[in-house]
């Protein structure tokens, strides 16, 4: 399988549109929650062109995107969609690869993700720890860190 992880940029934010939305109505434990809250599937943007968001392409296609903002000295992996057409084909274990290579590579001492529960074992599996419960708008999730070694010049 190869892909991609690129950077961003202005021009890519209706495909990552339609990945968020579809990706976060494959999910059948949040499509009814979602559809009863159309505005939470508008992917607003932010930051796609200041540069914290990481896309995964396959030729062409976007066929993933992370976006990673600074919160309390760690990144926190603020979003991770995969198009369900690609999910697993490790698309979404590389992109977290490369949010812990990034944070590393920035001095930080890793990322940090709220998990909602069908998302859990995922970042469990990639050496996630939960921290705690934290109550998002749609239910519980897990705080979570994933430690990372600092790089150092």
């Amino acid at each position: 399988m190869l892909f991609r992880i690129r950077w961003s940029t202005p021009a890519d934010l209706p495909a990552l549109t339609d990945v968020f939305a579809r990706a976060s109505l494959s999910n059948e434990g949040d499509r009814d929650a979602l559809l009863t809250h159309p505005e939470a599937l508008v992917l607003e943007g932010d930051g796609i062109a200041e540069g914290p968001t990481r896309v995964a392409t396959k030729a062409d296609d976007i066929v993933g995107f992370a976006t990673t903002v600074l919160v309390d000295g760690v990144l926190d992996l603020q979003d991770l969609f995969v198009d369900p057409d690609w999910m697993r084909h490790g698309i979404g274990r590389h992109l977290v690869r490369d949010a812990a290579a990034i944070a590393a590579e920035r001095g930080f001492e890793g990322n940090a993700v709220t998990a909602n529960p069908h998302a859990f074992f995922f970042y469990d599996a990639l050496g996630f720890v939960a921290d705690g419960e934290i109550q998002t708008p749609f239910g519980p999730g897990k705080r979570m860190h994933l430690a990372v070694a600092p790089e150092h010049s």
